[in-house]
């Protein structure tokens, strides 16, 4: 059995991870840190985890002095590369859910963060975590960078008509939905129950979000060319997933069966993206799953191209990718405790 830990268990992807965790054959959680709940039950926080009913939260501090194989790191930005430094100091992997590790460049990270990386010496040794993408990479790294949940809605559907030179070099406009777990447990005006139910609405609209700058460092290296993303993220009131609508205009005609079979050749060795010809994604087909839906329209008359991606914010927006990349980083079957 390899012994694993998790950094920041409380919040919604830490528990997430206690959760499939749970169930992985090749997989033993050794800690499990807050700051909070230092000292208290697991299973008193969360009754519904009977499968660590032995278990107490500790601090990160004295997680720091247990051995494990492998660490997750679930923090928010700045506050990853401390705890990164004194586990792969140890010869600890590092699997890092928060932004720290998603940017080579520190002053990329510096300009969507608005502060300074703490560690730049320390990103050549971090992967970006999609496998689909950078899979030979992540077997062999010691700290990956796990995306974000928007960004990995995106880059698996338009990867693959961008490496097929098939986009017109035009702005990239992605109209997403995700659902409030995105925005953290911490409170919040806008994820508060009485704002959020029976509502939607954007927020960071245009080149604002965060995530923007993740989406257009990916592209840029599948194009080998500058690409602008053009983002309108909105809140919806369900809990968990992601739906993002995709929108570019193709540098030659190309028809819909064609298009198909481009995101069919992509995937087709890949066990957690689905292409459908017949009907488009919903978030509901990825609830609690690391799977991602893709599919796609044209616009008759047009060069346009309307995307459809579907994923878990929680799933292969976060927690499943993380335990995906765990198991890659491990040399365990990829799909390993995440019914693939």
């Amino acid at each position: 059995m390899y012994k694993a830990g998790i950094i920041g268990a409380t919040g919604y992807t830490g528990e997430e991870l206690l959760r499939i965790l749970a169930r992985h054959e090749k997989v033993h959680v050794e800690f499990a840190t807050s700051e909070k709940e230092n000292g208290e039950s697991l299973q008193k926080v969360f009754p519904h985890l009977p499968h660590y009913k032995n278990m107490s939260f500790c601090s990160a501090e004295k997680a720091a002095e247990i051995n494990v194989d492998l660490v997750f790191l679930c923090l928010p930005a700045g506050e990853s590369v401390k705890w990164a430094k004194i586990f792969s100091g140890k010869k600890t992997k590092v699997v890092d859910l928060g932004a720290d590790f998603r940017f080579s460049d520190p002053k990329v990270y510096q300009q969507w963060y608005n502060m300074p990386h703490a560690d730049p010496l320390i990103l050549q040794k971090a992967v970006y975590g999609l496998p689909e993408w950078h899979r030979d990479e992540i077997r062999n790294a010691d700290i990956v960078g796990n995306p974000g949940c928007y960004p990995t809605s995106v880059l698996l559907a338009v990867i693959p008509f961008l490496r097929a030179g098939l986009l017109d070099g035009s702005p990239i406009i992605v109209d997403a939905k995700s659902g409030v777990s995105g925005a953290g447990k911490s409170p919040s005006k806008t994820a508060h129950y009485v704002e959020a139910n029976e509502s939607i609405g954007p927020y960071k609209v245009g080149r604002v979000h965060r995530h923007v700058g993740e989406m257009e460092k990916e592209l840029n290296l599948h194009a080998g060319a500058d690409q602008q993303v053009i983002f309108s993220p909105h809140l919806t009131p369900m809990t968990r997933g992601i739906l993002s609508s995709i929108y570019f205009r193709l540098s030659q005609k190309t028809d819909k069966k064609e298009l198909l079979e481009i995101l069919n050749r992509a995937y087709a060795d890949e066990p957690f993206v689905h292409v459908l010809k017949d009907r488009l994604p919903a978030t509901k087909m990825c609830l609690q799953t690391n799977y991602c839906f893709l599919g796609l329209e044209t616009v008759a008359g047009t060069d346009n191209v309307v995307l459809f991606s579907a994923i878990d914010n929680l799933g292969k927006g976060a927690s499943t990718q993380a335990v995906q990349n765990m198991n890659l980083m491990l040399g365990l079957p990829e799909t390993m405790g995440l019914d693939a």
